[in-house]
């Protein structure tokens, strides 16, 4: 069996978090376009003349809003584990390499950064938007619900 060069692992381990960033990036994207086409029919009903008559639909769509951050909340977790769990291998082995020290960032020498990658600030500020997305979406929609559950109370 022939032995595969520290450099060959790098490479390797470079392509596995490509391919999760490129997983975490469409996921990412996925919530946000269903939510901007949830959005809409919202606000379409939001403007409805008489919106008592349409609150059962808006409360619906909100419904639906919550439960797509929801269920696509936790993929975009997955990615987020799969990367650090590969940036780890990555940063051992670019600390523990002679033949790789040359290729080492000032990020992948962070003290301890081979067995916690949230050390890292850069790459956890990298994965803010990903991570809150889901929760964000899920404020604004029970801001909606309760927003439209004023309007039915007062009446306007």
């Amino acid at each position: 069996m022939k032995q595969v060069s520290d450099l060959e692992k790098l490479r390797f381990y470079r392509d596995e978090v490509k391919h999760e960033f490129n997983l975490l990036a469409m996921r990412s994207t996925v919530l946000v376009t269903c939510q901007s086409f949830l959005v809409v029919p919202f606000g379409i009903l939001a403007a409805a003349g008489n919106f008592r008559s349409v609150i059962i639909p808006t409360y619906l769509i909100a419904v639906l809003g919550i439960f797509v951050a929801f269920v696509l909340k936790e993929p975009i977790n997955a990615a987020h584990r799969t990367i650090g769990k590969w940036l780890l291998k990555q940063r051992t082995l670019l600390k523990t390499s002679e033949e790789l020290k040359d290729l080492a960032l000032d990020r992948d020498m962070i003290p301890d950064v081979e067995t916690d990658v949230r050390r890292d600030k850069d790459h956890e500020k990298s994965l803010a938007f990903s991570k809150l997305a889901p929760w964000a979406f899920c404020l604004f929609w029970f801001a909606a619900i309760a927003w439209s559950t004023i309007r039915i109370v007062a009446g306007f």
